[in-house]
């Protein structure tokens, strides 16, 4: 399931990984994240919620399989 796990993530954009691990994992702050990649809070926002979808799907895609 790990290995599962950092398939997905590995397999994101590069922008959307970067926002999923700083936000997602390590847990900094919307506006922290942003700061430190150099983009503005609503992309933030938007490249986590994307990341996140996409993580998802490729995991259940492959619970199906």
């Amino acid at each position: 399931e790990v290995g599962e796990i950092e398939e997905a993530i590995g397999a994101l954009p590069a922008g959307a990984r970067d926002v999923l691990v700083l936000s997602g994992l390590y847990g900094y702050a919307h506006g922290e994240t942003a700061s430190m990649l150099g983009i503005a809070e609503g992309t933030c926002k938007a490249q986590l919620h994307r990341a996140r979808a996409l993580v998802r799907a490729r995991l259940e895609s492959g619970a199906r399989s």
